[in-house]
């Protein structure tokens, strides 16, 4: 601790020494009478610099210590990225039924959870149902199954006293880059066959990819390639239903960051830590003691070949056009 103390006291020392010394050689080019200082400006800059990269690697040295300063800095600087973002791109969605079906709330802790499907939204649904006591406080939350967990965690949009919730209570939501997203939704509900859903993701939709594309559905929907797909949730325009399905629906259609406040918005690319904090912050540690893994996950990474390189340039301008305002107002890069 005092080795870090004297190490503060030496980069402000520098830092001040070297100001003053600019502020001699100023002085002394104006007043010949006064003694001149040898020391030039590129001996200057490099004390400049020292000083400044000192205070630097201090202050990131204490962030590095106390993960939740991190964390909380993080979710602070995101959040006037997107309110930057919204201003600049001109966003302003209603705040709608649809919005409202994407949302969780606990009365307890006055908290609302704006859920975005493939961005660790099933294990928050487990911890949602284990917080709000739809569970027992011991159910081990992994052996629940999916399909409990998407029916019956109840909805702000069907609550009595929703905008009442919606005005008062704390909000928080995750993000996730669009690529990664979309492939993992890919993955998930075109080229696996989602068992647990009510929904035939390939009758449903890959058919209509096959059509759309092939002139026939003699694939029955099971061998849509991922170009296929992304050409298809790509086009311009509001989009037919199956376009506009949650799974990779932009996550602004769906919680709507740029009309609604939140207090925290974390990324799926920092999950633990992120989930962790909000655990914190919301008081909820003392029934869930660390944010459960995913049971199945589908590890969707933009750079794999086998599905990236399927792309054409053509194919991937769609796709940042029609998620742009997700690309920019989360502070994802394109490639």
């Amino acid at each position: 601790m005092m080795w870090h103390f004297g190490r503060q006291l030496l980069a402000v020392f520098v830092l001040v020494l070297a100001f003053l010394l600019l502020s001699l050689i100023l002085t002394s080019d104006r007043s010949p009478g006064l003694p001149s200082i040898s020391i030039t400006k590129e001996q200057l800059r490099l004390l400049q610099a020292f000083a400044m990269g000192e205070a630097q690697e201090n202050y990131t040295r204490h962030e590095q210590d106390d993960p939740q300063l991190l964390t909380a800095k993080r979710s602070e600087e995101l959040l006037a990225h997107v309110r930057d973002a919204c201003k600049t791109l001109d966003i302003n969605l209603p705040v709608d039924s649809f919005m409202m079906a994407h949302m969780h709330f606990d009365d307890e802790r006055k908290a609302i959870y704006c859920f975005v499907p493939k961005v660790a939204c099933t294990s928050w649904k487990r911890v949602w149902m284990k917080m709000t006591g739809i569970v027992p406080p011991d159910k081990n939350i992994s052996t629940i199954s999916r399909y409990t967990v998407h029916t019956r965690v109840p909805l702000l949009s069907t609550n009595k006293e929703r905008d009442v919730k919606f005005n008062t209570y704390r909000k928080f939501m995750f993000v996730r880059h669009p690529f990664d997203r979309v492939l993992s939704a890919f993955k998930d509900k075109i080229e696996s066959e989602d068992k647990a859903s009510a929904y035939n993701f390939h009758k449903q939709i890959g058919e209509k990819i096959e059509m759309k594309y092939r002139g026939t559905k003699a694939g029955h929907g099971k061998n849509v390639t991922f170009s296929e797909f992304i050409r298809f949730i790509s086009e311009p325009g509001p989009g037919s239903f199956e376009q506009r399905n949650e799974h990779w629906l932009s996550v602004h259609h769906l919680c709507n960051p740029c009309t609604v406040q939140y207090d925290f918005i974390g990324k799926y690319e920092n999950l633990k830590e992120d989930a962790n904090y909000v655990l914190d912050w919301l008081g909820a540690r003392d029934v869930i003691d660390a944010f459960p893994v995913s049971d199945r996950p589908f590890n969707a990474r933009r750079y794999d070949p086998k599905y990236f390189d399927q792309l054409s340039y053509k194919d991937k301008i769609m796709f940042f056009t029609k998620y742009l305002a997700d690309f920019v107002a989360f502070d994802y890069d394109f490639v």
